[in-house]
């Protein structure tokens, strides 16, 4: 292992040569590649690429938004990747990574940070379909809160194909939406137990997904995404698995 001070590879990254660089403390490293990627991989592997390949890009849609609330380790993106390691590994083929194919999980999660995380459920309130927390009308004025509204697109593609792509928005949630008189917005009443409910016509679509962040002097609450979608299963599959391996030259048979 050396440090690159100067010299045209001080601002490299990545792997040349039987070489890898890296930054680590504002510094480059440069130490020999003990581990080259194998083009055939273990279905093991294969989880692990396809559930990082399949992060990054919900990484890029949720970026966009300008609501990239991560707090903790080295910066939003490496947090995000984190919290979501454990979600529900789905398999695409190279083809459809490369053209951004991606699919509303359950769990996703879409903040993290210090805050008390609000807990939420589907439910109904004088009839109407509803997002149920635990929050009090007081605590609705504390701080700021954003709604996550995530949605399963699925787009005709070449060849009679579709292809899935999630969408991304976010609204605050403001007092003056506390309101006692039905509407199809998104509004704020009280449910049977006290507590806040958002009740919206767009808690019965089976095609989004919802969360709902705490924002308090830049420090967030902990959340996850809501959801009835299981559109994703389909590429949970064995058959899913198999035509992703395939697209990466196939299995080792390893596990």
């Amino acid at each position: 292992m050396a440090i690159v001070t100067e010299g045209p590879l001080k601002d490299v990254t990545g792997h040349m040569g039987g070489l890898t660089f890296y930054k680590k403390n504002d510094k480059t490293i440069m130490r020999q590649t003990h581990i080259i990627q194998p083009h055939r991989l273990s279905r093991t592997q294969l989880a692990l690429r396809e559930r990082i390949a399949h992060n990054n890009i919900l990484w890029r849609i949720l970026k966009a938004t300008d609501h990239t609330h991560f707090e903790g380790g080295v910066d939003a993106y490496r947090r995000f990747m984190s919290v979501n390691r454990l979600s529900p590994s789905v398999y695409l083929t190279k083809g459809q990574v490369s053209n951004n194919t991606s699919l509303l999980l359950p769990n996703m999660a879409v903040s993290s940070g210090p805050l008390t995380p609000i807990s939420y459920q589907f439910g109904e309130v004088d009839g109407q379909p509803a997002l149920l927390t635990d929050l009090t009308p007081k605590d609705i004025r504390k701080g700021e809160y954003l709604f996550y509204v995530v949605r399963q697109e699925v787009i005709p593609w070449q060849g009679g194909e579709y292809l899935p792509q999630v969408q991304i928005s976010v609204e605050a949630v403001t007092p003056d939406m506390f309101t006692v008189v039905p509407s199809t917005l998104l509004t704020l009443r009280q449910s049977t137990n006290g507590c806040l409910a958002l009740v919206d016509d767009r808690f019965d679509d089976p095609m989004l997904g919802f969360g709902l962040v705490h924002v308090i002097n830049g420090h967030v609450s902990t959340q996850h995404v809501i959801t009835r979608c299981t559109y994703y299963e389909r590429y949970t599959t064995e058959e899913a698995l198999q035509a992703a391996a395939k697209s990466y030259k196939g299995l080792t048979g390893e596990e």
